[in-house]
């Protein structure tokens, strides 16, 4: 009887330390797992963003934009040049006034063409599509 008793209470003893044990081992399953998911994620992830870089229409996208801009740029360079020279010519103040604010609104827009095509050259994702055919970067100096 008395072993009966010392195994029902080792069992029972047993019992107590058995919970948190698989509890433990749970967690540090769950650990372990996620260290390796964050591993192999992190591995890759070079080829994932080749992939994105290189994928098609994001090739195409990319080099349209260039040349949009570059065209844009080039079309609000020759309105500030048209408005340098209505802006010589005209004598009435009114009118100066207006065409000076018109001029600054374009200088500002065409400062920002320029500003957005050089930082999107300088990022090595964007900057592989511009094609050899369009500047490196734009010079904003122009728009003045």
């Amino acid at each position: 009887m008395d072993d009966y008793r010392s195994d029902f209470r080792e069992a029972q003893r047993d019992y107590y330390w058995t919970l948190p044990k698989v509890i433990l081992g749970i967690g540090a399953t769950a650990v372990a797992i996620g260290g390796l998911a964050l591993i192999l994620n992190l591995g890759s992830q070079p080829a994932r963003m080749a992939a994105k870089t290189f994928d098609a229409d994001n090739m195409l996208q990319n080099y349209e934009w260039y040349h949009d801009v570059n065209g844009n740029f080039l079309a609000r360079t020759a309105q500030v040049r048209q408005f340098k020279g209505l802006l010589a010519t005209e004598n009435d103040p009114p009118e100066h006034s207006r065409l000076r604010m018109e001029m600054a609104a374009m200088q500002q827009s065409c400062r920002e063409l320029a500003r957005r095509y050089n930082a999107n050259s300088a990022k090595i994702n964007r900057g592989l599509f511009r094609g050899a055919s369009l500047p490196e970067n734009l010079n904003s100096g122009e728009c003045e």
